[in-house]
This record gives C-alpha cells, structure tokens and sequence, in this order.
C-alpha cells in the first residue's frame, strides 16, 4: 500500500531507474550520426566484405570471419535505419546484400529484402507513369527510367539466387 501512495523508497527508486533508462535511450537514439552517414557506412562495410571475399590469394578462415562481421554489423546498421524509417527503398536493396555477403549468404533474407524493394519499386513506377502526363519538362520520364533501371538490377539479383536455390 505504501508504494500505491509514494512511501516506498523502494518502488520509488525503481521507478527513477526505469526513467532514467528509458532517458538513456532517448540520449542514445539522439546522438546517433545522420541517417546519410549511417547508409554510408553500412554501404562500406559491405565493400569491405566484397574486398575481403574476392581477394581468394588469402583465403582463410579469418577472412571468412571478418567478412562475416562486416556483413552483420552492415545489417544492424540498416536495422536501425529500418526502425527509424521503413519507406527508404535503398535500405531494402542494402539489406539484401549484406545477407547475401554474409558466409555463408543467407538467401532466403536477401529474397525477402529484394522482393519488397522490387514491389515498392513497382509502386513508385506505377505513381511516376500516373504523374507523367501532368509533367511538362520531361522530369517524370527521367525518372521513370531511372526507376525502371532499378527494378531490372533487382530482378537480376532475385535471378541469380533463384538459380542458387
């Protein structure tokens, strides 16, 4: 009955952890680098992994490691940056090869990751060819293109896991 009414030091002190918990992460999520910079930087580990899995000369168990260990700090950074937005369709496409540049790759993540990019992507398209004929300088036609040059890198990569399957 005393912590229903504030008596109980006990109660009250857990009561503080908690906010002060729930204050540390506030403090955390806030002092985070910039969304760009933490896409960068996943965007570079998965580079590294490349470098390190290509480079067969030193071949080793170590390499496998540290190839491993970029590809899933690359996949907890893009985890976060899901968390704080899920409408970044590049996010989607960089989730998939940081499970594909895992060792070993993880196909059936990196299928899941594409296949959503691929079906965002198809939204957008079908929203640039809506906008197409209310555009008067040709900007939704670039797009358009680039849009379209986009899905077709996806299905070349859901292509090439399908054939690993």
């Amino acid at each position: 009955m005393s912590a229903l009414v504030g008596l109980n030091k006990e109660a009250d002190d857990l009561e503080s952890k908690e906010k002060a918990h729930e204050l540390l992460e506030v403090d955390a999520a806030s002092s985070l680098p910039s969304y760009e910079f933490r896409c960068q930087t996943a965007k570079l580990f998965m580079e590294i992994a490349s470098v390190i899995d290509s480079d067969k000369k030193q071949a080793s168990s170590d390499n496998e490691s540290v190839t491993g260990k970029c590809a899933e700090a690359s996949i907890q950074i893009l985890g976060s940056l899901m968390a704080e937005n899920d409408e970044v369709i590049e996010v989607w496409y960089l989730l998939g090869c940081a499970f594909m540049a895992c060792s070993p790759p993880q196909i059936e993540s990196a299928h899941y990751y594409w296949d959503q990019c691929m079906t965002m992507l198809e939204r957008v398209k079908q929203q640039i060819k809506d906008c197409i004929d209310n555009d008067d300088n040709g900007d939704a036609s670039a797009e358009l293109e680039a849009i379209e040059e986009q899905i077709g890198n996806v299905k070349k990569k859901l292509e090439e896991i399908n054939v690993k399957d």
